[in-house]
Formats: structure tokens, C-alpha cells, sequence
């Protein structure tokens, strides 16, 4: 049987740097800052969706509307339309039917 032996400090050292850096020396580190662009970009839209779907005069009556359909909580649809919160696929698979719909509803109407 094999054993291989302990590594010392140096070398420890230098194999955590491996793990961190990429073969250029680049670090390899998720940027925390860019997910926060993406995720405030994603919740923009799906805002955007939201009064798609449901118009409305305020964010009030916009949940007010959505909640019940929703199955949500007013407050919940007010934490997505302010970008607070991110939805469930499932709620954001269910307003881009909405929206959707209306969208081809006022297309046959002639309203769109």
C-alpha cells in the first residue's frame, strides 16, 4: 500500500493558488457584482411581463389583479414589480402565457 506523504506548508500554499487562478494567472473567482447585473436585468423584465399581463393603473391594482391568478400574496407582486424578489419559474412561465395570449387576442381583434 501506498502513503503518500503530508505536503508542507509551501506547497500548500502554492496548490491553493492553482485552485484560484487559471493557467494565464487569471482569477478564476465568481464576480459577485456581474450575477447582480443579470439578476436586476431578469427581475426588470419579468416586471416589465408583470404590467404586460396585467394592465393596470398602479402597482396597487396591478396586484390587486395578479395576486389571485398568481396564487401569491399582493405584497409578493409589489416585491417583483419593484425588483426586490425573484420569481419562481413557475409564476414567470404563467405571465409570459398571459401576456403572450393578450398579445395574439389583440392581433385577431385588430386592436395591436
Amino acid at each position: 500500500m501506498l502513503y503518500a506523504a503530508p505536503l508542507s506548508g509551501r506547497e500548500i500554499a502554492s496548490s491553493s493558488k492553482t485552485l484560484s487562478k487559471g493557467e494565464d494567472g487569471v482569477n478564476m473567482r465568481k464576480n459577485l457584482a456581474q450575477s447582480d447585473v443579470h439578476a436586476r436585468a431578469s427581475r426588470k423584465r419579468f416586471a416589465g411581463l408583470l404590467w404586460r399581463a396585467f394592465p393596470a393603473s398602479s402597482e396597487r391594482d396591478l396586484a390587486a389583479k395578479a395576486a389571485p391568478v398568481l396564487g401569491v400574496s399582493e405584497r409578493q407582486v409589489r416585491n417583483w414589480l419593484q425588483c426586490e424578489n425573484d420569481a419562481a419559474l413557475r409564476h414567470v412561465f404563467a405571465v409570459m402565457t398571459i401576456a403572450c395570449g393578450e398579445e395574439i387576442f389583440s392581433i385577431i381583434e385588430g386592436r395591436g
